[in-house]
């Protein structure tokens, strides 16, 4: 990915948008209709799969355009993949994710941080509240401590350990792929 040294402007204009998903019979339309509210003042409405408030900025270079989309419960901005950086985030009241690539980064609400790539539950990091840092991935799972006295790795074949009491390095005696 080539990141420009300086960007000047990155974004050049915005619009108020609706979108109506569905018709005025109840119908999904294959494209949604969008329409400017003359007063600039668009209602977030309970069900943005049948009408979405959002915002469309314009970018400018290679910034991309941004749409800023207002759901009752969160906030989430999209980019093009062609885009230079992040393509997507999300904040609610939960935390804030940002997806840059394929990978999820989210800031919880107890400061704590995850990072899973998209669409794969087996490929996740956590750094936890207390500084702990998890990562399961498909052929290990690593643990290690906020203040650093235990550490751990298991793979299919082997377990490693280091703590206080000493070090453990054995073969597993159970599968990885069991848990």
């Amino acid at each position: 990915m080539n990141v420009p040294a300086r960007i000047v402007s990155a974004w050049k204009s915005a619009q108020l948008l609706i979108a109506f998903h569905k018709s005025q019979n109840g119908g999904k339309r294959a494209e949604p209709r969008l329409w400017s509210p003359k007063n600039n003042v668009a209602g977030v409405t309970d069900d943005p799969k049948a009408k979405e408030a959002f915002i469309d900025v314009r970018g400018q270079g290679d910034a991309g355009d941004v749409q800023i989309k207002l759901h009752p419960d969160k906030i989430i901005l999209r980019r093009n993949k062609e885009a230079l950086g992040w393509t997507g985030i999300q904040a609610d009241h939960h935390g804030v994710s940002v997806l840059v690539g394929d990978v999820w980064v989210t800031v919880n609400v107890d400061g704590s941080i995850t990072r899973r790539v998209d669409g794969n539950d087996e490929d996740t990091s956590w750094i936890e509240a207390d500084g702990a840092f998890i990562r399961i991935a498909p052929d290990m799972h690593l643990e290690v401590t906020g203040d650093g006295s235990r550490m751990s790795r298991r793979t299919d074949h082997r377990i490693d350990a280091i703590s206080a009491n000493g070090v453990l390095s054995d073969a597993a005696r159970r599968p990885l792929k069991n848990d």
